[in-house]
Parts: C-alpha cells; structure tokens; sequence
C-alpha cells in the first residue's frame, strides 16, 4: 500500500478529515473518498487531503486520477515525497515504467533509504530496462533492513541468474539456503493428504492442479498447453490464476479447466488453504522464483504429489515438498541431481513441447546474415556483451524493451552504437516477424534462451550457442545449440 499521510488540520475541517481518515486506514475507501472531496470542496489547495484522496484512487484501480492529484500536489510542494511514491505506483500500474521511475527517484531524493522505493526501483531496474547489476546495487542498503533484508536478498539472488561473478554452484547454494530460511509456511495445520488409490479413479477422473502468474501470451503457454489439452482429456484441470494478464491464450486455458481460482491476491497461507480445499491429486506449479508467494505455500505440500515444471524454472525451489521437476537428458542430466531438491524426472526426448500460434510465419525464403538478438534485455550479461564485440559486422537485438534509452546505454557502453540496431516490437506476432528475417539467432548466457530459441527454430532461424551451464536456465538450448568460437558464428546442430 503507498505512503499515507496525516496532517493536522485546525477548524471545522478537523472533524471531517479524522473521519475520511478512520475510514481510509479502515480500507474503506469509497466513503473516505466522499469525505475527502467535502473536504476539497472547502479547501481545495489542502495537499494532505489531495494526497489521501490520490491514494484512495489508487488504492480503487483509478491509477490515472491517483497520478493526476500526485502530480498536482507535486507542482506545489516537490519534497512530498508521500505523493511521490504513490506517483510511482500509479504509473507503473498504468505501464508507464519510466516514468514511474523517476517518480521512485524523487522519493530518493528526500529519503535516500526508502525500502519501497528501493525495490520498486530495483525490480524496474531488472525486469524493465535489464540491468541486474542496477538491482542489486539499488537494495544493497536494505541488506541491513530487519524487515527488508530478505527482499534485498532475493532481488540480489534473482539478479545473480543473469548476470554474477560467482560460480553457478556457489549461487545454487545461496538460493537454497535462502528457500530453507525464507520460504517456509509455519503452523499449517493439515497433515499431508494420503494418495488415491487405483480403485478411486475407476468412478472419479483425477484432479488436476496447475498455478502460475504468466497464463499468458508466453513461455508457459506455449510449452504446457500441447500437455493440458492431452491432460484434460481425461482429468478436471484446476486452475490457480495468480497473475492478473488476460488475453487470448488465457482463454484457451480457461477453456480447458473444470476450476478457475483467481488468487492472485492471496497470502502464503491463504493459497496453501485454497489449493488444500481443492482436494488435487497431483499440481504443477508453473510459477517458480516468478512466484515466492507460490513456493511459499507449496512448501506445507497442500496437493497429493506436487511436481515443478515450466515457469519460473531458472533454479531449483531449494524445498523438499515437490515429488519431482520434470526435466530432461539434456536439460537437467542426471549427473547434476545434487543441484536440485527436487527429485529429477527425465522426460524422454524434450521436457516440453512447443505449441506454436496460429500467426507464426512460414520461414522467409531469404534471410539477413545479420545476427539477431532476441531476449529480454536482462539476459545480456556483461560476459554476453563482450562476447558479441568479439564478433564482426551488425547485430539487431529484437524486444519491445529496448525502446527505453537505459537499455541501449548499457548495451552501447560495450558495442559501438553504429553496430547495433533495435526493433521494438507491439505485438508477439511483430517480433516473430521480425527474428524470421534473421539466418542467425545468438544465444545468450549464462541466462540462456527458452522458448525464443524454440520459436526461431521453428521459423528456420538457426540458433548459435556458447556452450551449455549447469543450472536449469543455462541449458535452455542445451539440444539446439552448438557452441561457437568467437568471430566465427556458425549455423546450429538441429535436434
């Protein structure tokens, strides 16, 4: 929840303003709204009173109408730094992300250590404008923070997936001493629910859990739905919503459920409750390190047999409750169990299988030899980058979030920008056109490419690797890549 703010306001407003108050901090929000426009009606220059009202709107979803009364009580006095916060959070509720950042900047300006503005800078820093290292320099302060510390760590932890100095084990170690410490529900008070036995689902067909905060346009989409459909045939799929992006692919999953559960706002406990109350039989969590929350209540296994597949899948959870992650030979090779809590479970041939959409294009009968690179922006180490200066002639690196400068200066504090074009794509459908004209896709690393490698294949794109890691998001292309030597890029080994 923003900032909120209290001034002490003499004479007959008084009364009222203690009532909106007690109602605002009481969450109800309509009624302290009310009260705040009487208020305004006899004093429309009280800041205080514009600044509870902003936060009302944005507590309500009015995120424009929240950030109009922020910027007005801004244009009078620029150190409330309250109206500040709740600028930022309005702004990035409505995508406007650099601008919320610089909302999140002023707050630092008058409160160098605000925890808040803090994360929501780093998470902007990481999964906006792709700069780990930003992320993990912004909450190096809360490291020190009693109630923050642990955000600071996981943000620093999450960051070290894409770019790091350390080893993949040593970073492995850390995240499942963190899950052990952190990602753990206390005082569940359900014992484990026993397995069905065969003779159940001679009259019941089994039910079937799955939860994620991306049933989206995206990687787990495209990579589980060849699944659930084959699932759905014979089971009741339950579905555990915890994102709030609808679009088409959302249908087509709502489609296929018996159950829909929209939990996004859930606590740990909360969730673990609801998916105990669904009496599943097996669940997959298709949320992963996106999804703390998530993890936190799968920790007490309120499922049967819980098993983690796509989705968040860069790193082992670090709990003991899953019966399984689901992998394999060349994804997650049996060799490298000690990194997994998770018992491995080898798929044979691909862990997943790439469902295409309907808008992909047919190969293009003539390609650029211009290398694309097509990842989110926070893959590009710095190991990356100076990897790709060692190669001659152009790249195009194809994502919508390299419209924002932040993103290109990073990139061309290590390529010339003479040798670097961008192409910010609308639309999923947009960008796929666009790699389609590409003979070349370079894979990044450590971080390596997941369902885009899949996509350019499919398009006859070749993918070109530097060589395979060992934790799960460095093996991505592990069977579609082969590695090449600096300034000599060659074509791909298909599968």
């Amino acid at each position: 929840m923003p900032t909120t703010l209290t001034i002490p306001t003499p004479g007959p407003l008084a009364a009222l303003l203690r009532r909106a108050h007690q109602y605002r901090a009481a969450g109800e929000w309509p009624a302290a709204m009310a009260l705040y426009r009487r208020c305004l009606n006899d004093n429309p220059q009280s800041l205080d009173t514009l600044h509870n009202l902003a936060l009302c709107l944005y507590a309500t979803g009015q995120h424009a109408d929240a950030a109009a009364l922020c910027r007005r009580v801004l244009g009078s006095r620029a150190d409330f730094w309250q109206s500040a916060m709740v600028l930022g959070q309005a702004l990035q509720a409505l995508q406007q992300l650099p601008e919320a950042d610089q909302a999140y900047q002023t707050v630092l300006r008058w409160r160098p250590d605000h925890p808040e503005a803090l994360l929501n800078r780093a998470h902007l820093a990481m999964n906006t404008f792709g700069d780990p290292e930003l992320a993990k320099r912004l909450v190096d302060p809360l490291w020190t923070h009693p109630q923050h510390r642990h955000e600071a760590e996981l943000t620093t932890l999450m960051a070290s997936l894409y770019d790091r100095d350390e080893s993949a084990l040593e970073l492995n170690q850390r995240i499942v001493e963190f899950s052990r410490q952190h990602l753990r529900l206390p005082d569940w008070p359900h014992q484990p629910r026993a397995t069905r036995t065969a003779s159940h689902f001679k009259q019941h067909r089994p039910r079937v859990g799955i939860m994620s905060p991306l049933l989206c346009v995206g990687p787990v989409y495209f990579l589980t739905v060849a699944g659930w459909r084959k699932v759905a045939r014979g089971s009741d799929i339950v579905v555990f919503q915890r994102g709030e992006r609808h679009d088409w692919a959302t249908a087509d999953l709502r489609a296929l459920s018996t159950e829909w559960h929209d939990v996004a706002d859930l606590d740990a406990m909360a969730l673990a409750q609801a998916i105990h109350h669904a009496d599943l039989d097996v669940f997959y969590d298709l949320g992963g390190w996106m999804d703390p929350i998530g993890l936190t209540a799968l920790s007490v296994k309120p499922a049967r047999l819980q098993y983690k597949w796509v989705g968040g899948q860069s790193v082992t959870t670090g709990l003991d409750s899953f019966d399984g992650w689901i992998g394999d030979t060349a994804q997650s090779p049996r060799r490298l169990q000690h990194l997994y809590t998770e018992p491995l479970l080898l798929v044979p041939g691909s862990y997943a299988e790439y469902t295409p959409p309907s808008y992909l294009p047919a190969p293009a009968p003539r390609k650029s030899k211009e290398p694309v690179v097509f990842a989110n922006p926070a893959k590009l180490s710095r190991q990356f980058l100076h990897h790709l200066a060692t190669l001659p002639g152009q790249k195009v690196f194809v994502h919508k979030q390299y419209q924002y400068p932040q993103v290109r200066e990073r990139i061309e504090r290590v390529l010339p920008a003479s040798s670097v074009q961008y192409i910010c794509p609308a639309s999923h459908r947009e960008a796929l056109e666009a790699v389609n004209q590409h003979q070349t896709m370079i894979d990044t690393f450590p971080y390596s490419s997941g369902l885009t490698a899949r996509e350019a294949q499919a398009m006859g794109t070749r993918v070109v690797g530097h060589g395979a890691g060992t934790l799960f998001c460095e093996r991505h292309t592990a069977a579609l890549a082969a590695p090449v030597p600096a300034r000599r890029p060659r074509a791909a080994i298909s599968p």
